[in-house]
């Protein structure tokens, strides 16, 4: 591609390694430059002016031809991504609280509800997960209409005021009901918003790496609730709801002063300048600038900036928005959270002299389990290893069904299944949905997660019932049997999308 520079009138093919990529801009037909939420043909400025060429005929950037003019940017596009590493383990915090939550409450349940009284039990687990729906829904609104980072802000605000509701009350059932429902909100804001924020930020080849970084930090939180189980008696449930806080306080300071906007969302909303400056502090001079705001660019190209809700609902976009709903549903119908919300109960049944202890076990493979993840999801690529997964769930949760309820078995293969589980299942379909969304990720994340919550809520409800009328081993063949309709959707319908920018997912579909 010929690239005329327009200062010094000289022609080149390629740029020195100091030269800058100049602002995007729509010409509109008077020849005034708008910013990028105007309509009219895509041009560059006088720093850097692109032939005809470099257009595609909706007047769209070519994405090839833009990164093409930019390979003299950085040599060999090397660039240090630590910046854009520290905003991604920053938002994590959010997913920390959201695993921490969940798993909290396990210990000084009792102590807080008063023993044997299971309707106060049962309303204190399950007004977080409704408040989690809730919060699910509000997310694809919130990060279009105020934003990514404000969004961060917002979730850090519910997670850390529903804690102190608990600790500040007067010790009775209502401000703990009411805290853990803020919480709620909080949790399913933190679900939606953290996995995007991070997929928008992260560098275009290590986006799996990052992303499994939100499902890594779930796992933590999760383990830290169980250590915190083990380590402080019941009744010091206040203390640890103080504990709570902490996270989230750190949350909310990061995003008022740290953490960037993410260019896709500064791109939608006309900041196509401010978009550059944060692309190059998150990816260097390299030509993935120039590529992600073109692509950013093209996705808001048609929308006039913010894509209303019930865009995601039209025919065009039913197969992705399938693909992302149902991979949430092979997730949670495969076992998992009876597994977690019931690990205990199953192990006790199994005959173990420490239920709490197992369950912890069980809590650290998850969390290593996901570690590995996050080295393997750019090397096997998204579906691979989704495939991966599923196939030793499957395997596992026989192993469990047909084990003769010996502790040894139950425990090798409750240990399997977990392990399977977080290579793949557990991390990836947060993923997938943020990298096959394209312009509307934030509402298929918001439909996706809230489909997650409110199965969420009905395993919770329906499992000990349906496992007592029917057994346990039917149970466990259920699950597996979920898991193997799993693998053929997988093969069906799932595309690859390690290495592709969401332009090139989109066109896939």
């Amino acid at each position: 591609m010929q690239l005329a520079l327009t200062r010094g009138g000289a022609a080149r093919a390629g740029l020195r390694h100091h030269a800058k990529v100049a602002p995007l801009q729509r010409s509109t037909p008077s020849g005034s430059r708008q910013a990028s939420r105007l309509r009219g043909n895509w041009r560059a400025t006088p720093r850097m002016a692109f032939r005809r060429t470099g257009q595609t005929r909706r007047g769209v950037p070519n994405t090839a031809a833009l990164s093409s003019g930019v390979e003299g940017l950085s040599p060999k596009g090397e660039f240090s991504p630590a910046f854009a590493t520290s905003c991604v383990f920053a938002s994590a915090l959010g997913a920390l609280c959201f695993g921490l939550n969940l798993s909290v409450i396990n210990g000084p349940l009792e102590a807080i509800a008063g023993a044997g009284n299971l309707q106060a039990q049962g309303l204190i687990v399950s007004v977080l997960l409704v408040g989690a729906t809730l919060g699910s829904i509000l997310a694809g609104k919130a990060v279009d209409s105020i934003g990514r980072k404000s969004s961060l802000l917002l979730t850090g605000a519910f997670l850390l005021a529903g804690p102190l509701i608990c600790v500040l009350g007067s010790g009775s059932l209502g401000p703990v009901v009411l805290g853990r429902g803020v919480v709620g909100v909080g949790v399913g804001l933190a679900s939606s918003v953290v996995p995007q924020y991070i997929a928008e930020i992260s560098p275009k080849h290590l986006r799996g790496t990052l992303g499994s970084v939100n499902q890594l930090t779930i796992c933590f939180g999760i383990l830290l609730g169980n250590v915190l189980n083990v380590l402080l008696s019941a009744h010091r449930w206040k203390f640890m709801f103080t504990l709570c806080a902490l996270p989230p306080a750190g949350l909310v300071i990061l995003a008022l002063g740290f953490l960037p906007e993410t260019p896709n969302f500064l791109v939608a909303t006309g900041m196509v300048d401010k978009a550059e400056e944060t692309a190059r502090l998150l990816w260097g001079d390299s030509e993935q600038v120039a590529e992600a705001v073109a692509a950013a660019a093209a996705e808001h190209s048609g929308d006039g900036g913010i894509t209303p809700m019930t865009e995601i609902f039209s025919a065009k976009h039913r197969k992705m928005l399938t693909i992302c709903c149902m991979l949430f549903v092979f997730q949670q119908m495969s076992g998992i959270n009876a597994i977690v919300f019931f690990s205990s109960i199953l192990f006790g049944q199994a005959g173990f002299q420490n239920p709490a202890l197992a369950s912890l076990t069980i809590g650290a493979v998850n969390l290593f389990g996901t570690l590995g993840t996050c080295f393997l999801v750019e090397r096997m690529g998204r579906k691979s290893l989704l495939g991966t997964s599923f196939s030793v769930m499957a395997v596992a949760l026989l192993g469990m069904a047909l084990g003769g309820g010996q502790s040894s078995v139950i425990l090798g293969a409750m240990m399997v299944y977990t392990l399977g589980f977080a290579l793949g299942a557990g991390a990836i379909p947060g993923i997938y949905v943020q990298e096959i969304g394209g312009d509307l990720r934030s509402q298929a994340s918001s439909v996706a997660f809230t489909v997650h919550w409110l199965l969420n809520i009905a395993i919770g409800q329906a499992f000990l019932p349906l496992a007592n009328a029917l057994g346990m081993r039917a149970m466990f063949v259920c699950f597996s049997a979920v898991c193997c309709c799993a693998l053929v959707f997988i093969h069906k319908f799932c595309v690859e999308t390690k290495g592709k920018t969401f332009e090139e997912i989109k066109s896939l579909l």
